[in-house]
C-alpha cells in the first residue's frame, strides 16, 4: 500500500492552498489524502488556558471541514481522511511525515529575502523531517508547471533523495533544480 499524501491544515489561506495542491498530488498518484489539523500548543503560546483549549477543540473540526470542502471543490473523487492530532504543531507534523509521501504545508510569501523564512512551524518541520516535505504558497495556482527544487547535501549520500526529486519532476514535466548551500 502506498503512503498517503498528508497535508497540515490550520484554516489559513496558505494551508487551504496546500490542501488543493495536495489533493491534485493524491489524485496524480492514486492515493488517499490525509488532512491533518494539530490542535493544542503552538510555539510561543505557553501551556494555554482552559478557555483557549476549549475554543481550540470546538474550532478544530471546522478547520478540517473547510479543508475537505476545498479539496472536494477541486477534485470531488479524491479519498479524504480527516485526522486530529495534539500539539505542539511542528512535533506532530514531523511525526506525520514519517508515513506521508509527501507531507504538504502552506507557506507564506514574505518578499524576496524574507520569503526564505516560511514560519516557525514550517521551518521546524523542514529542518527535522526525514521524508519529503512540500511547501505551497497561496499563489501557487492550479497545475501550473513549477520547478521541482531539491536541497542537496554533498557530504552525505543522497541517491534516494535525488531519485525522488527526478521522479517528481518527471511526473510534472518540470525542471529539476538542485541547491546546495
Amino acid at each position: 500500500m502506498e503512503s498517503p499524501v498528508v497535508v497540515g491544515v490550520d484554516g489559513s489561506a496558505e494551508s487551504l492552498a496546500a490542501a488543493g495542491w495536495a489533493a491534485r498530488e493524491a489524485a496524480r498518484r492514486g492515493v488517499a489524502l490525509r488532512l491533518l489539523h494539530v490542535r493544542g500548543r503552538h510555539p510561543g503560546q505557553g501551556g494555554g488556558t482552559d478557555t483557549a483549549t476549549t475554543v481550540d477543540r470546538r474550532l478544530a473540526p471546522r478547520v478540517l471541514e473547510r479543508a475537505a470542502e476545498r479539496v472536494h471543490a477541486v477534485l470531488p473523487d479524491v479519498r479524504v481522511h480527516e485526522v486530529q492530532a495534539d500539539g505542539p504543531a511542528a512535533v506532530a507534523l514531523v511525526r506525520a511525515a514519517e508515513d506521508a509521501d509527501p507531507l504538504v504545508l502552506g507557506s507564506r510569501r514574505l518578499g524576496r529575502v524574507a520569503g526564505l523564512l516560511t514560519g516557525s512551524v514550517s521551518l521546524g518541520v523542514v529542518a527535522r523531517a526525514t521524508r519529503p516535505v512540500v511547501l505551497v504558497r497561496p499563489d501557487a495556482g492550479g497545475d501550473a508547471r513549477r520547478d521541482v527544487v531539491v536541497g542537496v547535501d554533498v557530504i552525505e549520500p543522497c541517491d534516494e533523495l535525488l531519485a525522488y526529486a527526478f521522479e517528481a519532476a518527471r511526473r510534472r514535466r518540470a525542471r529539476l533544480r538542485a541547491l546546495h548551500a
